[in-house]
This record gives structure tokens, C-alpha cells and sequence, in this order.
């Protein structure tokens, strides 16, 4: 079966899928975690999940079938983890099954340096084509979804999401689920797709500008198949759900490194930079910066504008965070004369400071700060809040944290800085206070840079939607 891009939801709701060529001998096997994320995610509760190996046997209580063709049903899916000279017969032995898709894990193509690679790497696209038969790879580690309890990692949320990835690097992608899911972040659908001998970066855009349950498409790319295909792919995508890209290889160097790692074509920064300009596409720099966008286009409520109320704790802080978050086009009201008489006439003098940043670092008495939100959100010449505490601050954190979480009448978004600490002491303090404003759906930050530059990022996307919008 030939799946265009409107049918490719074959590939993220198989019905049974085969991992041919895992280890049966070696439990700490890199081909081992991909039984380990199926079996993490309860695959076989849902779908038929068989394991190949010509030396047979059992793993994990599952019998290994010596052959693809023994295998008593036919297939939807294969992960391909046999060695690169065995992929072409593989695909051969699986059309017969039925499959209509295989996932080649396996590297040793057209990314390495060598002749064989490239021509080996050619011969699995022309059986695939004979069979029509579609590919995933290779070198690459494949598919996520959590609705069908599809993983190649079992260090996975299990929880689905609005966001979906796709990456060229699978390094890049495990590495994206894990630290955005530690802030709150859960995934639809996310593919690692490596060397793009058969399905592309553009088939898989276009797949899911149509999903329904992907609002957020996030992009890790070093190289396209086809640049007017993608450019196309890219605007109708664009004009559909919200896109952020991140091109890896715009340096001469990182275009060195894309040629060892999948053997894709770099372009310049300013070409991408003026693509995402084009068509509405949100460009980041790194996969950190990627998280703290998504971090706050799914967690941080679209504010009404670029007022921002800095309030927080410390002093030299606050002289800092200020400074980070005017130099990103934030603007910070100052506070009437006659709100900051309010706040000290309950608020320790020494010490605190009232206009806009807020630092309350010795007033953190849980009625004052209740007493204080409320006189400000009274107030409320500002658009957005952002909560802001400095390194060492993790337990006083915490405590705000409950108390602002506890306080039912905060009617503006509220973004949360939260710099790591290296004291051990207070690691596990950061981290419980990092997990509690996640779990309750405010967005995270480490650092004020970081935080100020994702939310300049997003309303400028903002603003140039509204202004679309209205032409």
C-alpha cells in the first residue's frame, strides 16, 4: 500500500508491529529499548507486538520468531533493526506480510562518507518502491505517540499532548520529549525521520497540518529533499497551526556536522530566517530556546499586550530582570504613587521595593502577599506577571509558590523564573517547585533571559498573526 500524506495515520496507529533483528542475547542492547519503550507503553494491550531473530528463543516472556514469515498475522509496522546490508531483503520478506511501513533504525547509508553507504541507501528506496512499501530512516530512531503507545524510549511521558516534532536527529528528539516534559510539555505525535530516503520532512508537515490532534508543529531540520515542496508545505502549515523551526547547519561548521550526521544540505541563517518570516513560522537558535517557546505558547495564556509586572525577590535581581525584559520590548508601567502607599503600609520597609520590579524579598508573609496581589491586580495597568526568584531561593519558592497558586483571584497570565541552583541541598527544593507550577499549568523559566526572550518570541508572533488577521 503507497500511504500519501493524508493516510500516513496508518503509521502512528498500527495495528501490530514487528521489531526484527533485536538481540536476544544482550539485555543492555541499544535494540532492547525499543521493546522497552513498547512494553513501558503496554503496546501488546492494544495491539499485536512480535519480535524477530534468527537465532529464535524467548525475550521478556515473548517468543522470537526465527523469520518475518513465520510470524502468524499479517503486519502494519516494522522497526527495522538489522544491520545495513540486510535492509533490502528485509523490505522484500515484510511486503509479503503486508506492511505498509518500515521504521530503519539502522545507520551505515548515505550519512557516512562512502560509496557502498550511498548505493546501499539506493537499493532500499528502489525495493520499497516495488513493494510499495514506505520508509522511516534510516538511521534514525522513529516513531512517538503516545495515543497509540508507540516509544522508542520508555523514559517517555505516557500522556499525550498538542505538540508534535519532527527531527531529523533522534539525539535531538529524545532529548526535546524528556527536558520539555520535565516543564509541563506532553506530544502528539513526534518522528525522527534521519536520512529521508523515502518519507520527508514535507510529507510529515503536511500529515500534520491536517492532524486534529496536533496544534503545535515543532521542526529540528538539517537539510530538505525538496525546497519548493517544502517551501509550499511549510506556508500551507503555517496558515493552519502554529510552527517552530529550528534549522540546524546555517555555519560553515554546523554545515561540516550535517554532512557526517545525515547527509542533508545546509543553507545560510539568512535564507531560513527570511523563510520563517515569510510564512509565520517562529525561528529558534536552539532546542532550549524551543522549549521556553513551547513552554509558553501551550502554558502561558496569550497576553493582551507587552505590560509586564516583574515581582519577585532580591534586589540586584531586580535591577537585572528589568533591564532583560525592556532590552526584549516589554514594557514596564510604573506603579502610581498612591498603589505603593498601600503596599507600605502593611509591607516591611527595609529592604522592598515597589515599582515595577516588585521585590518582596523580605516581606514574603503568606497574608502580605495575598494582600499585596490584590492591591496590584487592582490596579492592573499591566498585561502579564512574571514570578521571579534567584539562585538558592528553591524552599522560599516553593512556599510562594503555594500561595500563589492558592490564590484564586490572579486574573493575569503568570510566567515563572526559576534559576537552577548547584547546592544539593537545594536541588530537590527547585525541582519539587519546578514539578508543582507544571503540574498546575504555569509555565517555567531558568533564567530571566530565557523567559523574556520566548515570551518576546510569541508575541511577536502574536502581532504578526493579528495584523494578518486583519488585512
Amino acid at each position: 500500500m503507497n500511504l500519501s500524506h493524508e493516510n500516513l495515520d496508518d503509521i502512528f496507529h498500527p495495528r501490530s508491529v514487528a521489531l526484527v533483528g533485536i538481540t536476544t542475547s544482550n539485555p543492555g542492547h541499544w535494540t532492547r529499548g525499543f521493546l522497552e519503550g513498547y512494553l513501558k507503553f503496554d503496546f501488546p494491550s492494544q495491539g499485536k507486538l512480535y519480535l524477530v531473530n534468527p537465532r529464535g528463543g524467548t525475550v521478556e516472556g515473548f517468543k522470537v520468531f526465527q523469520n518475518i514469515q513465520d510470524i502468524p498475522d499479517t503486519l502494519d509496522f516494522v522497526v527495522g533493526l538489522v544491520p545495513s546490508r540486510g535492509a533490502p531483503q528485509l523490505i522484500e520478506e515484510a511486503a509479503a506480510k503486508g506492511v505498509k511501513c518500515i521504521h530503519f533504525c539502522t545507520a551505515g547509508f548515505s550519512e557516512i562518507d562512502d560509496q557502498e553507504g550511498k548505493e546501499l541507501e539506493s537499493e532500499l528506496l528502489l525495493a520499497a518502491r516495488k513493494h510499495h512499501v514506505r520508509i522511516i530512516g534510516p538511521n534514525c530512531l522513529g516513531v512517538y505517540c503516545p495515543e497509540s503507545r508507540m516509544s522508542f524510549s520508555e523514559l517517555f511521558p505516557r500522556e499525550s499532548g498538542s505538540v508534535s516534532f519532527i527531527s531529523q536527529s533522534g539525539g535531538n528528539s529524545n532529548y526535546l520529549i524528556r527536558q520539555a516534559a520535565l516543564r509541563g510539555i506532553r506530544f502528539s505525535k513526534v518522528i525522527s525521520f534521519g536520512n529521508a530516503c523515502d518519507l520527508n520532512e514535507s510529507d510529515f508537515l503536511e500529515y500534520l497540518a491536517d492532524d486534529p490532534k496536533t496544534k503545535i508543529i515543532t521542526m529540528y531540520l538539517e537539510g530538505i529533499k525538496d525546497g519548493d515542496r517544502f517551501h509550499r508545505a511549510l506556508k500551507y502549515a503555517a496558515e493552519k497551526k502554529t510552527v517552530v523551526l529550528l534549522k540546524g547547519g546555517t555555519t560553515p561548521a554546523g554545515a561540516r556536522a550535517v554532512m557526517g550526521h545525515t547527509a542533508s544540505l545546509a543553507g545560510s541563517h539568512d535564507i531560513w530566517e527570511s523563510l520563517c518570516r515569510q510564512v509565520g513560522a517562529i525561528q529558534v537558535q536552539n532546542l532550549d530556546e524551543m522549549i521556553d517557546v513551547l513552554v509558553t505558547l501551550t502554558l502561558l495564556p496569550a497576553p493582551a499586550g507587552r505590560r509586564a509586572l516583574l515581582f519577585g525577590g532580591g534586589g540586584g535581581s531586580s535591577v537585572i530582570v528589568a533591564d532583560v525584559f525592556e532590552k526584549r520590548g516589554m514594557i514596564l508601567p510604573q506603579v502610581p504613587k498612591q498603589v505603593i502607599k498601600e503596599l507600605r503600609e502593611f509591607s516591611q520597609a527595609a529592604g522592598n521595593f515597589f515599582n515595577n520590579p516588585i521585590d518582596y524579598s523580605q516581606s514574603m508573609d503568606p497574608a502580605n502577599v495575598k494582600r499585596a496581589l490584590e492591591i496590584l491586580l487592582r490596579w492592573g495597568q499591566f498585561d502579564f506577571i512574571v514570578n521571579f526568584m534567584v539562585p538558592g531561593q528553591s524552599t522560599r519558592a516553593g512556599r510562594f509558590t503555594d500561595r500563589l497558586f492558592n490564590f484564586d483571584g490572579i486574573s493575569k497570565p503568570v510566567a515563572v523564573v526559576i534559576p537552577p541552583t548547584f547546592d544539593p541541598a537545594e536541588g530537590n527544593s527547585m525541582f519539587e517547585s519546578i514539578n508543582s507550577y507544571a503540574v498546575d499549568g504555569f509555565p517555567v523559566y531558568f533564567s530571566f533571559d530565557s523567559a523574556a526572550n520566548a515570551i518576546n518570541l510569541v508575541l511577536a508572533y502574536y502581532e504578526k498573526m493579528s495584523i494578518r488577521q486583519g488585512s
